[in-house]
């Protein structure tokens, strides 16, 4: 298995694709379409999974739907930021327009991916964690050393901190792969992340 972590546009976005088997599946696809479909030219994708629906995470869905002809799936409770007008760079201002299936907490099958769904709300009321093996994709929610902002468009402080309570309930040795910075892990960020130290 390999995980390629591509940072896109001008917020450096992660963007993951996660290869085995000769086939891949794409996690927030922020930027540049272009790029990431050479990152593909080895592997068949079979999907495209959105931990939220925020701008910077969904801006190369469409290029890449009409490249591949293959699904999206992103949590139901975000698609109003695909219709709100918001003061973002001009890279920004389109949302993608492909349908999307919902996701929902539970197991998920795409193609050969056998995926873990949560619903972790507070950053935006429909941002997931996806997970893959040992494998965490945490989008803006949990990150190295810190948590995502509350003050979003449908961001909420008081669901973020049931949230953080939630993942100090997670399996300590997954790796978190995070919406932007560097990889850490779960145990490391039960110890030492500010956030979730606090709330015991």
């Amino acid at each position: 298995m390999d995980i390629i972590r591509t940072p896109q546009g001008l917020y450096k976005t992660n963007c993951y694709i996660l290869k085995e088997n000769g086939y891949a599946l794409i996690i927030d696809p922020g930027f540049h379409g272009l790029r990431i479909m050479k990152e593909l030219q080895d592997v068949v994708p079979v999907g495209i999974v959105l931990t939220h629906g925020h701008a910077d995470h969904i801006c190369a869905v469409d290029a890449l739907v009409e490249a591949y002809h293959i699904p999206v799936y992103m949590h139901p409770k975000d698609e109003e930021l695909l219709l709100v007008k918001r003061r973002m760079p001009s890279g920004y201002k389109e949302r993608f327009t492909s349908p999307y299936i919902a996701l929902e907490e539970g197991p998920l099958q795409i193609g050969t991916f056998s995926l873990s769904i949560w619903e972790v709300p507070g950053h935006s009321a429909g941002s997931v964690f996806v997970g893959y093996k040992y494998i965490l994709f945490t989008g803006d929610t949990l990150f190295k050393g810190t948590v995502g902002k509350v003050n979003t468009y449908n961001g909420d402080p008081v669901v973020m901190k049931e949230t953080l309570k939630r993942i100090k309930s997670f399996y300590p040795s997954y790796v978190v792969y995070p919406g932007h910075g560097s990889s850490t892990t779960l145990e490391h960020e039960l110890a030492t992340n500010p956030y979730l130290i606090v709330h015991e």
